[in-house]
């Protein structure tokens, strides 16, 4: 397991964000309760560092470093299952983080289930690292740049009297307009990731997964703590689930914790 970034020392940048909106007292709280918690973890204390996170999440704040800290904690006090969820929590806040790769890896190998996922097409995967490359921010910030260039060089072309200059202008704000929409999408994509919780991680000890939302239905299979799944319906307490490598079936809400 890599530990050379294994606590992060954030404190001071947690300090400035938490400053910008929340009350100093709030703010000194939270990086005092970080900070306690890594000693404790430092100190081969992982249950106590495991209450300090958690109680630092409870107020609110969350961050990827925050995940990954806490994720260490579980991992350490031999909880894989609960590691792999605040991985994938830290994941969905960094998705080009390399360390959280590696240590959600790394907690993959302590499971049960050796779930491989279904090889996704080249095109596919050139998209996600696209999409990831950049944070929902910088997206954002490229399509409102985009979006008044666009702008300006529609009203050159509104105005000018020169036909080169109308036209080119014409031309260039249209691909303006255009990676402004992309951009826009892009950045309401990962927003959306980020909103609805559609995926989860298994919890009970076992599963057994259903072919309809019912105790009554055709077993399918059986599926066992620490595996990611992707939530695409829902149906009382029931929920239809579909695994990395495409197996699908219906489990109880209640044995699995969204991410």
């Amino acid at each position: 397991m890599k530990m050379k970034t294994l606590i992060r020392k954030y404190s001071l940048l947690l300090l400035i964000i938490l400053s910008c909106t929340i009350s100093r007292g709030q703010a000194n709280a939270i990086v005092d309760s970080v900070s306690a918690g890594n000693q404790l973890y430092n100190s081969g204390k992982y249950q106590d560092a495991i209450r300090k996170y958690q109680n630092v999440l409870s107020q609110g704040f969350e961050s990827a470093e925050l995940y990954f800290n806490l994720g260490n904690a579980f991992y350490k006090s031999g909880n894989a299952t609960y590691a792999i969820l605040n991985y994938e929590r830290a994941k969905k806040l960094a998705p080009n983080d390399e360390d959280i790769r590696y240590n959600l890896d790394l907690a993959h190998t302590q499971i049960i289930d050796n779930v491989v996922s279904l090889p996704e097409p080249g095109f596919l995967r050139w998209w996600k690292q696209l999409i990831n490359s950049q944070s929902i921010s910088s997206w954002g910030a490229m399509s409102i740049i985009t979006f008044f260039t666009f702008l300006s060089l529609f009203g050159l072309f509104l105005l000018s009297r020169s036909f080169r200059v109308k036209r080119l202008a014409f031309w260039v704000s249209i691909a303006a307009i255009s990676l402004s929409a992309i951009t826009f999408s892009i950045g309401s994509h990962l927003t959306s990731k980020l909103i609805n919780h559609n995926t989860a991680v298994i919890t009970d000890r076992s599963v057994r997964v259903k072919s309809s939302p019912s105790e009554t239905g055709t077993e399918l299979f059986i599926v066992h703590e620490g595996v990611t799944v992707q939530l695409t319906d829902k149906l009382g307490e029931w929920v239809n689930v579909s695994l990395p490598d495409g197996n699908k079936g219906w489990v109880k809400e209640s044995s699995m914790v969204r991410i």
